[in-house]
């Protein structure tokens, strides 16, 4: 469980590092903007780094996936794939801006493991779970790891061209997409 003054500092670094970007803030900065010393920061995250990591985790892989995967698919393959596209996309819209941060700082664009890459992994390891399950079923018939990988590209560079292009598209456009694609994705893996 989060304490007060980790959620604070949490806050505060998602306020600063979206604002400014990664380099541009201190850490003696967000303590500040937190309302705690310095040293209370390096107590809860060993180094601006971990903080980071740990913020990343927090604000854009949320349980919410699990939570989507493990309690609120239905076993059909065209509802399940919009109520996870769905998701997706509300995710990616409401952490844009840390997403855009971490595209700014290069620096962490190239660790493997940075937290960019972990999200899309994790959330790629559950998609191959649930289409290898409906494999199993027989709702499912391509591979299932090809597929997982499809959804998360369609869906980033859905994302992509909706915050480079505004004006191009609107949320419910969006989900008549995503519904379409579920569809089409349904039709084209059905025995």
């Amino acid at each position: 469980m989060i304490s007060t003054s980790e959620e604070r500092i949490l806050e505060a670094a998602l306020f600063l590092f979206s604002q400014r970007g990664y380099h541009a803030v201190t850490t003696k900065e967000i303590a500040h903007h937190a309302g705690v010393s310095e040293m209370t920061l390096f107590r809860h995250f060993s180094s601006k780094q971990k903080l980071f990591e740990t913020m990343y985790e927090i604000y854009i892989f949320t349980p919410q996936f699990k939570n989507l995967f493990e309690q609120q698919m239905e076993g059909n393959l065209e509802r399940d794939l919009i109520k996870i596209c769905q998701c997706y996309q509300e995710n990616l819209l409401k952490n844009q801006k840390i997403i855009m941060m971490q595209f700014r700082n290069y620096d962490f664009m190239s660790i493997s493991d940075a937290p960019l890459f972990r999200f899309p992994s994790e959330l790629k390891r559950l998609l191959m779970d649930y289409l290898s399950e409906m494999k199993e079923k027989g709702y499912f018939m391509a591979d299932a790891e090809i597929w997982a990988v499809n959804i998360l590209t369609y869906n980033f560079g859905l994302f992509m061209f909706c915050l480079v292009n505004k004006q191009l598209l609107t949320g419910t456009e969006i989900d008549k997409y995503i519904a379409d694609y579920a569809k089409q994705l349904s039709k084209a893996n059905a025995q």
